[in-house]
């Protein structure tokens, strides 16, 4: 693979990472809206328009190649929404399963974040100063909504 190919491979990686997590937190939106859980709603708005912004911070690292950035998201993140589907059928939410399924989404986007990281280091290092800053914005966020999880 070309450099310029595994460039634009990592940044559509954490652009990828950033539609599930905007995906996820919509889905979270649509589960407490109208409910007794409608104070969650600003929360999870915020984090989602912080992905929002990530993904524009990202995206002329992309284009500066000739090259679009992703659109779409990722298969497990798709499969994690559908099992929230499944499981509101099953029994109905609460804030804490709500709050414990963005938590399970927050971990991923941190892990995600640091595979990315370990492989813009060697070869993009002209992204990482914008990933790790990205990652610390979202350890807040994590920290936070682990924060209302468990009160």
């Amino acid at each position: 693979m070309e450099n310029t190919d595994k460039k634009v491979n990592v940044v559509n990686s954490a652009i990828e990472i950033n539609n599930d997590r905007i995906a996820g937190y919509e889905k979270a939106i649509e589960i407490v809206s109208g409910g007794d859980m409608q104070d969650l709603v600003p929360i999870f708005q915020k984090y989602k328009e912080q992905s929002i912004t990530f993904k524009s911070e990202l995206t002329p690292y992309v284009l500066q190649y000739g090259e679009q950035p992703e659109e779409g998201t990722n298969m497990s993140g798709k499969l994690f929404r559908m099992w929230m589907d499944i499981k509101s059928l099953v029994a109905p939410y609460t804030a804490q399963t709500v709050l414990d399924s963005c938590e399970r989404g927050e971990d991923e986007f941190r892990d995600a974040y640091k595979d990315i990281l370990n492989d813009a280091l060697e070869d993009y290092s002209g992204i990482v100063d914008l990933l790790q800053a990205q990652l610390s914005d979202q350890q807040v966020a994590h920290q936070h909504i682990r924060e209302l999880r468990d009160r």
